[in-house]
């Protein structure tokens, strides 16, 4: 193998890695994790924090996994990515639901209400991939990506990122460039397919946010 096949190797191995650390299954949960940590709620005891982080992540992970595996037992879905847009029906509906659920559930913990929205937003960023995906195969990965970006953005813009605002707001756009560079290089999409996932990601989550009846 020559020191070229050696990097591609590396690079392939580095954007599927990208790909499933930064997967729309685990954004939501990073979502949580960073009202909890970077936002004034990071005063609140540790107890109710961890809970709320670990529901989310079950409602908006587990849940959704679970059922992936199930079809992919089933033969309805032939990898845990679901790369073939004709099987992503079940899948993202699952997702929909999901985010629902999770809106509902930090509704019940009497979350702010842009928690809230950050979750119904993500339900509707999913419906429209889906209806999307009928026709063209729009990234499910920078679309995630794109609205934690957009929750961080809004959480700068309303001075409410307590410590190095601009310092997270520079990680979440740099992850953003991370899955689009690792979902194009895995050639799982094309860099409009991307960019177009990434842009509706960001912009429902943001118009979400921005009508929120109030901040806290």
């Amino acid at each position: 193998m020559t020191s070229t096949d050696k990097k591609k190797d590396t690079l392939a191995i580095l954007a599927h890695i990208a790909s499933d650390i930064v997967s729309p299954m685990l954004v939501p949960s990073y979502a949580m994790v960073a009202a909890m940590c970077l936002t004034p709620l990071r005063l609140l005891p540790s107890a109710p924090k961890i809970w709320a982080t670990i529901g989310v992540a079950f409602i908006t992970a587990i849940i959704p996994m679970t059922f992936i595996l199930v079809l992919i037992r089933l033969g309805k879905v032939s990898d845990t990515s679901i790369s073939n847009p004709r099987e992503r029906t079940a899948p993202f509906c699952a997702a929909i639901l999901c985010y629902i659920g999770a809106a509902f559930f930090v509704r019940f913990l009497h979350a702010p209400y842009w928690i809230q929205n950050f979750y119904l937003a993500a339900a509707m960023v999913s419906a429209i991939s889906l209806l999307v995906n009928q026709w063209w195969k729009i990234s499910a990965h920078t679309g995630a990506v794109g609205g934690l970006a957009a929750i961080i953005f809004w959480l700068v813009q309303k001075g409410l990122v307590v410590q190095a605002p601009l310092l997270w707001l520079s990680v979440a756009f740099l992850l953003v460039g991370i899955v689009a560079w690792a979902r194009l290089y895995l050639y799982k999409h094309t860099l409009l397919q991307t960019f177009a996932g990434a842009l509706l990601g960001f912009g429902i989550e943001l118009l979400f946010l921005n009508i929120t009846p109030r901040i806290i």
